[in-house]
């Protein structure tokens, strides 16, 4: 397996404007490690050339003849990564919904441009356990209410469940409620780093400070949560599988 920098991308822009094909290609061609695997006007001609040239990455546009960006994730069984590149900024919530890798506006901003590119070069897109190897940058979409978010994957250290809803817990101490089950992010976080510990609570493993245990149960400490979280005997039993060493330990790894 190649090096992550050494990795050629494969790209497909779909997009119904000529030009735009145009000035998104002469952006792409700046970059060392992306090729080109063709361009498709629509729908129909994008869902044949995916099928065909099996591309890493679609630059997509939403608003199409005969069919929008989202008809055609519809129709695909097993998506590529997909950038959705458009001149409206309505669509941004569905486009995370569907677990788009970015969001850009036209026209299209280089360094935007060169973030989600980065983001896919350093992933890969299967692993043995079918799970994505997550970039360090890469962020979650979050909708709490009416407002919209994108919070950092590192920074989150907590998931937790009630009822419906879940609670995003940081690191930065802010915790976010959102409308979604927690399966949902069972299926969403990465398995190497997110650790399931009951029905209701899903730590980030690398985020763990220290514990007091009592008694076949125990009191987890994370960073930037001011509660500690209580663990009963199965939570700990789970926690005590992972082998982890304390935060103060490793802070210590190079002294």
């Amino acid at each position: 397996m190649k090096n992550a920098p050494e990795q050629e991308l494969s790209v497909l822009i779909v997009d119904d404007e000529r030009l735009a094909r145009e000035k998104l290609r002469g952006l792409l061609k700046k970059h060392w490690n992306v090729r080109i695997a063709g361009e498709a006007r629509n729908a129909d001609e994008a869902e044949a050339m995916i099928g065909e040239a099996q591309p890493d990455l679609v630059f997509l546009d939403i608003q199409m003849p005969g069919g929008s960006g989202f008809d055609l994730l519809e129709r695909l069984e097993d998506p590529p990564f997909i950038v959705f590149v458009t001149a409206y900024d309505q669509f941004a919530i569905r486009a995370f919904e569907v677990n788009a890798l970015d969001y850009l506006l036209k026209p299209v901003d280089p360094e935007r441009l060169e973030g989600a590119l980065g983001r896919i070069t350093y992933r890969t897109k299967r692993e043995v356990n079918n799970d994505f190897r997550y970039f360090p940058s890469d962020r979650v979409f979050l909708k709490t209410g009416k407002r919209v978010r994108f919070v950092e994957l590192r920074d989150i250290a907590a998931v937790v469940a009630e009822k419906n809803y879940t609670h995003v817990m940081t690191t930065r101490g802010k915790r976010y409620i959102v409308h979604s089950p927690f399966n949902h992010w069972q299926r969403r976080l990465p398995k190497d780093i997110f650790v399931v510990l009951d029905r209701s609570l899903m730590i980030n493993r690398n985020h763990i400070q220290s514990w007091i245990i009592q008694s076949r149960a125990a009191e987890l400490y994370l960073a930037g949560v001011q509660t500690p979280f209580r663990l009963g005997r199965a939570a700990y039993q789970r926690f005590k599988a992972l082998k982890v060493t304390s935060y103060a330990d490793r802070q210590c790894d190079h002294c």
